[in-house]
């Protein structure tokens, strides 16, 4: 306690923590802790866990004390996504997340889905230690996300009426991390650097992000070093070479043999000629240096999630082993046929991520 300076609360929604599937519920107790030590309790805590939801709801149509507790209407509990987070179903949450932890548990969201838990943001990041040509590369260094919201926060300043939504912080769990469906749905990959041991405990790489950040809101202080030194500094790091973080990868490139007769070529065929109108609408060279089209607003990445889910309703009415329970982590191991599907879909939902399309793009896809 007597190592840490209070400094005051960042009351505004600058970040919003999301935690994905999470194994232990201490861990849900110390990131709630560090989100109220950095002054990000404003923009709250979502938990994205499934089968969590689906008891919660389950609860809730039983008891009418239970659903007014979770924000749930008794009777209309199935079509609901969100609800609050009953700590009774969360053994040892409040162990140690303290007074203050406690509160943001009270106020924290549980969630169905990511897709969910990331309405209402600006910007999505995912922190993952995956690498490969398989996996996204990292697209922003943690100076970088801190300096970048730091500046969002100066340029509102005190006035309410430049309110912008917050920026998603999305975490995976502590076995297997963010999925990669999960990391597609996000704007940018941020990887975190480590030393000898690569991988780091969940609440604590929620604590290092937040401490990051929470730093740079404070560098206006009269005490804050100087940018120069600091980009001086962060130009020597940033040289440097980036070392592995996170979990290891759910998906290998091997596995049983295809349940399925059909060759790769069809595959292929049959995406690309699903994503023809996708290819045909990309920007070209001449038009991405468009003053015009540059000024166009930039859509966030959480469409590549409803795109793929079409894309693989489209494969499996084709006949193509795509089921919903093939097309999920566990269901791509047992067939390597879905597993091979999947990653045609994702490496052309990586391309047209990286084209920075815009949102009438989108939509007209």
């Amino acid at each position: 306690r007597n190592c840490c300076r209070s400094s005051a609360m960042l009351d505004d929604p600058l970040c919003r923590v999301i935690l994905v599937e999470p194994r232990d519920a201490r861990n849900v107790g110390m990131a709630a802790r560090a989100c109220a030590n950095f002054g990000m309790s404003g923009a709250g805590l979502y938990i994205v866990h499934a089968d969590k939801f689906r008891a919660a709801v389950a609860r809730a149509g039983r008891s009418a004390a239970k659903a007014e507790q979770l924000g749930l209407k008794q009777d209309a509990g199935e079509g609901a996504d969100e609800c609050a987070l009953d700590l009774s179903a969360w053994k040892g949450v409040e162990r140690l997340a303290t007074t203050e932890g406690t509160e943001v548990l009270k106020a924290a969201r549980l969630c169905e889905t990511l897709q969910t838990a990331l309405k209402g943001s600006r910007r999505a990041v995912a922190f993952s230690g995956r690498e490969g040509r398989n996996f996204r590369e990292a697209s922003v260094s943690l100076p970088q996300l801190a300096r970048r919201e730091a500046t969002t926060k100066r340029s509102r300043g005190d006035d309410s009426a430049s309110y912008s939504a917050p920026t998603a912080l999305v975490f995976g769990s502590e076995d297997v991390g963010l999925s990669t469906e999960n990391v597609l749905l996000c704007d940018d990959v941020c990887r975190l650097r480590t030393g000898v041991c690569p991988s780091l405990n969940l609440s604590h790489c929620v604590a290092v992000v937040l401490a990051r950040i929470f730093e740079e809101f404070s560098y206006d202080a009269p005490e804050a070093e100087p940018p120069a030194k600091r980009q001086a500094c962060e130009k020597n790091v940033n040289q440097s070479q980036p070392s592995t973080a996170g979990a290891p990868a759910d998906e290998t490139g091997s596995g049983a043999a295809a349940a399925s007769g059909m060759q790769p070529e069809s595959v292929s065929k049959a995406v690309s000629d699903d994503a023809a109108g996708v290819d045909a609408a990309l920007p070209g060279e001449n038009e991405s240096t468009n003053p015009a089209a540059a000024a166009a607003p930039v859509a966030s990445a959480a469409w590549t999630g409803t795109w793929t889910e079409q894309v693989r309703s489209r494969l499996e009415a084709l006949g193509y082993p795509a089921q919903q329970e093939l097309w999920s982590g566990r269901g791509r191991r047992k067939c390597k046929y879905a597993y091979r599907l999947f990653r045609m879909v994702a490496d052309c939902a990586r391309s047209l991520q990286r084209s920075s399309v815009t949102t009438e793009e989108v939509q007209a896809w």
